[in-house]
């Protein structure tokens, strides 16, 4: 669903008007998901001064094939849009994710366009910072496409916070596969599936 808004150019202080977009559904319209994982959604310009600048907003992406439903907000009030999710047209079977980032929300999609279980993804990270000398240096670890759509090439991203480096290591489904045996059947599904989901249900 789309809007058009009105922003004020912090180069030229002159209005101009946008497109945003409320919700994407990818079936209808394919381009959009390359836009989602480029991170060219949120890029904007000035029609005045052609300023360029990135702003995300709240959006909700819609992947009726995976049954897929991620609600990317910077709202730090969950529950009312808890509560719009709860009233969405979809059955018990589709997943469904809050995330408050856009790496987070992009990462969601990539773990499912690979197949995987995001709730899995985020116990195996875990599971890896825990093998990390220096886990107190780390922003985050991301499961992350780092060629082309077509050919993509799936590793793991470490985020440092020190030195703003990111780390690049393998992707290892072996041992995926053998955190999935172990927790498969004693998690359930959760709107908020992060790194403290993750702590919480190795307790």
């Amino acid at each position: 669903m789309e809007n058009k808004i009105e922003l004020v150019c912090p180069e030229c202080n002159e209005k101009f008007n946008v497109d945003i977009f409320t919700s994407i559904n990818v079936q209808m319209d394919k381009d959009m998901k390359n836009r989602v994982l480029s991170g060219k959604l949120f890029d904007m310009e000035c029609a005045h001064c052609h300023s360029k600048f990135h702003i995300p907003y709240p959006v909700l992406y819609h992947d009726m094939e995976k049954k897929l439903l991620i609600q990317f907000t910077e709202e730090k009030e969950l529950e009312p849009i808890k509560k719009i999710l709860d009233h969405a047209n979809v059955g018990e079977d589709y997943t469904v994710r809050i995330v408050d980032n856009e790496r987070d929300w992009i990462e969601k999609i990539l773990i499912s366009d690979s197949g995987y279980d995001d709730r899995i993804m985020e116990l195996y990270k875990l599971l890896v910072l825990s093998q990390y000398e220096d886990a107190d240096n780390v922003n985050g670890l991301y499961y992350w496409n780092i060629q082309n759509f077509e050919n993509p090439h799936y590793v793991m991203v470490l985020d440092e916070k020190e030195s703003d480096k990111m780390h690049f290591m393998p992707f290892h489904e072996g041992v995926y596969k053998q955190v999935e045996e172990v927790f498969l059947s004693d998690i359930k599904q959760d709107y908020i599936v992060d790194a403290s989901w993750a702590v919480s249900n190795t307790k």
